[in-house]
C-alpha cells in the first residue's frame, strides 16, 4: 500500500505565509497568537466544553480521546509541527464529545475562535491558507484511513513506528495502541514479533 509522506501543517502554514500574506496580514496573525507553555497531563478541553483555541504545536505531544464505557479511546495524535483542535466543537463552537490533552511538557502558540474567524473572513489570502491546511488534514486522514481498511494489525504497528511522525517511546504504548485499533497487550505482542524493543 502506498501511503503520502506525512506533511506537518504547521510545516505547510509558515512555507505558504512566506508567499502568500502580506507584511500587515502577517503582522495581524503574530498579534493573535498567544505562547504558553502547557505541562504534561492537562487537559485543555473536556467533554461537555466548547473547544475555544487551534494550537500550533511548537514542541510537545498531545491527544484527543473519547470515552468508551471505562475506557478511553485514542482519536488522535499530534506532536511538534501539528496543529489541533476539537475540530467540529472549535469549528461550529459546539459542546465536545471528546477530551484534547498534553502528554507531554508542550509549548504551543494559540489563536481563539473569534481571532481565527475575523482573520480568515476579513483576509482572501489566509482564507486560501486556512483552505490549504484543510486539504492538508483530509489527505493525511484519508492515509490514515487506507491504514486501518488495508493493514492487518501487526502492519499497522509495523507501519506507525517506521514514521518519521511516530511518537514510539515518547508516549505510553496504550495511547498507541488504542489510536491504532487494538489493545496494549497486542501492541506489545507485535512489537517482538517485529523485532522492536522500547528500550532499545
Amino acid at each position: 500500500m502506498k501511503v503520502t509522506e506525512e506533511i506537518k501543517p504547521l510545516q505547510r502554514l509558515l512555507e505558504a505565509s512566506k508567499f502568500m500574506l502580506s507584511d500587515e496580514v502577517k503582522e495581524r496573525f503574530q498579534q493573535n497568537l498567544k505562547r504558553f507553555v502547557i505541562p504534561k497531563g492537562r487537559v485543555l478541553v473536556n467533554i461537555g466544553q466548547v473547544s475555544p483555541f487551534l494550537y500550533f504545536i511548537e514542541k510537545g505531544v498531545m491527544r484527543t480521546y473519547y470515552a468508551r464505557g471505562s475506557e478511553d479511546i485514542t482519536s488522535l495524535l499530534v506532536s511538534d509541527g501539528d496543529i489541533v483542535c476539537i475540530a467540529e466543537s472549535f469549528l461550529l463552537q459546539t459542546l465536545s464529545n471528546e477530551v484534547l490533552e498534553t502528554l507531554e511538557d508542550t509549548i504551543v502558540y494559540a489563536i481563539s475562535y473569534d481571532a481565527y474567524r475575523k482573520l480568515v473572513e476579513q483576509d482572501s489570502y489566509m482564507a486560501t491558507l486556512a483552505v490549504k491546511l484543510l486539504e492538508q488534514h483530509l489527505i493525511n486522514f484519508t492515509d490514515r484511513v487506507k491504514v486501518f481498511k488495508y493493514l492487518s494489525v501487526e502492519e499497522r504497528i509495523t507501519y506507525y513506528v517506521n514514521q518519521p511522525s511516530s511518537l514510539f517511546r515518547r508516549i505510553p504504548d496504550h495511547y498507541i495502541a488504542t489510536y491504532l485499533g487494538t489493545t496494549a497487550a497486542t501492541f506489545s505482542r507485535c512489537l517482538k514479533s517485529i523485532n522492536f524493543d522500547k528500550k532499545s
